[in-house]
């Protein structure tokens, strides 16, 4: 799995993710990972702050095949994934960015 050319790559903040295999994909969310974390909270937060109703998170590729995918986000699944990302965020350790993923989980509630 690649993100992007170097490492990662926000164009529109979205994740560009470049996998060998369908089976490297699966393994993605597989398990908790910081950059697919981070890439859902800052995709939400510009999202909000354009006053769209769907955050775009993903565009996923694969070796040999020619197709995108995109991998999108509805408003009406926001709290539910921000809890999440928060709940990451304190089995990090990570203070800042739970506080800050909690005032947007707030935000959110009322969107």
């Amino acid at each position: 799995m690649k993100f992007g050319k170097n490492q990662e790559k926000y164009l529109n903040n979205v994740v560009k993710l470049h996998f060998n295999s369908p089976e490297e994909f699966s393994t993605l969310f597989k398990k908790q990972s910081i950059k697919v974390t981070n890439a859902i909270v800052q995709s939400i937060e510009k999202t909000m702050a354009e006053g769209k109703r769907t955050a775009p998170l993903f565009e996923i590729t694969f070796e040999e095949h020619d197709n995108l995918y995109e991998i999108s986000l509805p408003a009406s699944q926001w709290v539910v994934a921000l809890q999440s990302c928060l709940d990451h965020y304190h089995e990090e350790d990570m203070a800042d960015e739970a506080i800050d993923t909690w005032k947007l989980l707030e935000a959110a509630k009322v969107w």
